[in-house]
C-alpha cells in the first residue's frame, strides 16, 4: 500500500501542470494617457495657491523628515510639498 501510495504521489507531482495566460503590453509613453490632461499644481507652488486653484486636499500628511516632506491628496493626484512648496505632484493609478 505505501509503494502504491508513493507511486501515486510521485505522479501527481511529476504531471505537467498547464497554464494560459494573456499578455498585455503598454507602451510607457501611452500609459496613462487618458489622465495626461488632468491639470495639477506647478513645481514651486505655495501652498496658499494649491489651495486657492484646487480646494482643500481629502487628506494631509504631516511634514517627515528633514527638509521636511508633506502630502496633500486629492481624488486625481497627490502633491508633495516641502516647507511651504510643491515640489512635485503624481496622478493616482
Amino acid at each position: 500500500m505505501n509503494k502504491f501510495l508513493s507511486f501515486s504521489v510521485a505522479m501527481l507531482l511529476s504531471y505537467p501542470s498547464i497554464s494560459i495566460a494573456e499578455s498585455i503590453a503598454v507602451p510607457i509613453g501611452q500609459q496613462g494617457a487618458a489622465n495626461q490632461n488632468i491639470e495639477r499644481p506647478a513645481r514651486g507652488s505655495s501652498k496658499a495657491q494649491v489651495s486657492s486653484q484646487f480646494g482643500n486636499p481629502k487628506q494631509q500628511t504631516a511634514s517627515i523628515g528633514e527638509p521636511p516632506i508633506s502630502q496633500w491628496k486629492y481624488d486625481d493626484f497627490t502633491v508633495y510639498f516641502e516647507d511651504n512648496y510643491a515640489i512635485h505632484s503624481v496622478l493616482h493609478p
